[in-house]
């Protein structure tokens, strides 16, 4: 007993001796340059980061300074590091192999043909992942942080828009311009929009000669940007029919409407409600399926779609509404839905069809096309601002983070 005491007490020392020695060892080829709360940055932390700059020609002073900057940068990183930990950010190896599959991807390369060519920089694989993990780390930081905080009113947006020249959208439109010229002041906007919307529904060649009695005008325009266009008639390219045509309007030459006949900044939206259900216990697919044709043959009598869905939708946020999800793009639903909705035609109830939410009928009531020029330069604001509001913030939450934390540099 006491032989084994013995042995298990040699054993622990020899164990200690080995990890004083490796201490020593590993001290003597680095050494610590700071200390941010209970981690260090080392000396080789710091040389890799200084090959990465381009020191030629470099005065002393500017070399100093430019290797402060670079170990302020670490210790910042290394703050940021213990915050997501802190804060329970992971990344996971799937999160780590999609990033490296869009690095690779937008540099024309394979995974594997980008491992290649960061091994062929002498730069250690591992190391080169374990960089990006840490990267893609920081990025969720701040994007859990600050991103997703960042409010912007409406009232910021316009005020940015009113004091701020964007880029010019390249939104260029072939348009057909029918116009009735109005010389005589006998004619109003009523009988205007009669004659034209007899047009629109015809869409007759030779127009003019249907309605003999009045001067109509058509026009092809081609290829034009449209902020070009006179206000009037970027104000009435907004919204349009389903079929692309502008609604009736007044102008200097006389009773107008537009035909938009190629776009490149036109989506078309649906007005749409829908009622979801899912199988339980109590009712599997065949008696949703059941009322759910029930509910459709009540609407095409006259029942109101709404009042159903108020009553049936497992989708509470839209069943208040009456089942509606408002004026909707393609993109926004999930690709069943997608299929069944393009597909619909106004006033119509759908069959039955399943998404990974469930079972729905969908009732489309309307569409319309919708020109997004204003969405792209109210999203280009939108980035604006809060790219402004977050890099206020970070540069706050750093400064809060280092007074916060204990940080010694070692000479």
């Amino acid at each position: 007993m006491k032989i084994a005491q013995i042995m298990n007490r040699l054993k622990s020392l020899f164990f200690l001796i080995l990890f004083f020695q490796v201490s020593i060892s590993y001290s003597l080829q680095d050494s610590v340059v700071a200390i941010v709360n209970d981690k260090v940055i080392l000396q080789s932390d710091l040389d890799e980061r200084m090959r990465e700059v381009n020191l030629q020609d470099l005065s002393r002073i500017e070399f100093t300074k430019i290797k402060n900057n670079v170990l302020d940068k670490l210790i910042e990183e290394s703050l940021l590091d213990q915050a997501s930990s802190r804060m329970g950010i992971r990344i996971s190896d799937i999160d780590l192999q999609n990033r490296l599959k869009l690095i690779a991807k937008n540099q024309g390369l394979t995974v594997l043909q980008l491992k290649d060519a960061v091994e062929k920089q002498n730069i250690s694989y591992m190391k080169y992942l374990d960089k990006l993990r840490r990267n893609i780390q920081r990025q969720e930081l701040f994007r859990t942080q600050f991103d997703n905080r960042a409010y912007i009113s409406n009232e910021e947006i316009e005020s940015f828009l009113k004091s701020n020249k964007l880029p010019q959208i390249d939104s260029r439109m072939k348009i057909k311009e029918y116009v009735i010229l109005d010389k005589t002041n006998e004619l109003n906007l009523s009988q205007a929009r009669i004659i034209l919307d007899d047009i629109k529904a015809s869409l007759l060649e030779g127009e003019e000669k249907k309605y003999p009695a009045y001067d109509i005008k058509t026009t092809i325009i081609e290829d034009i940007q449209v902020n070009k266009l006179p206000d009037i008639y970027q104000s009435n390219l907004q919204l349009l029919d389903k079929d692309k045509f502008s609604r009736v309007f007044k102008t200097g030459k006389g009773f107008t409407m537009l035909n938009v006949l190629e776009s490149n900044v036109l989506v078309e939206e649906y007005k749409v409600s829908h009622i979801l259900m899912a199988t339980n216990p109590m009712e599997g697919v065949k008696e949703i399926k059941n009322k759910f044709y029930k509910i459709k043959n009540s609407v095409q009598t006259g029942e109101s779609f709404s009042k159903y869905a108020e009553e049936f939708s497992m989708d509470k946020a839209s069943a208040i509404k009456g089942g509606s999800l408002g004026w909707i793009t393609k993109e926004l639903v999930v690709e069943n839905f997608r299929k069944v909705m393009i597909n619909a035609e106004v006033g119509e109830v759908s069959e039955p069809f399943n998404t990974r939410f469930g079972w729905h009928i969908l009732y489309l009531e309307d569409k319309r096309i919708k020109n997004i020029s204003d969405n792209i330069r109210r999203n280009q604001a939108i980035a604006i601002l809060k790219d402004r509001k977050v890099a206020v913030a970070k540069k706050e939450w750093l400064a809060k983070l280092k007074d916060q934390a204990y940080i010694e540099y070692v000479k």
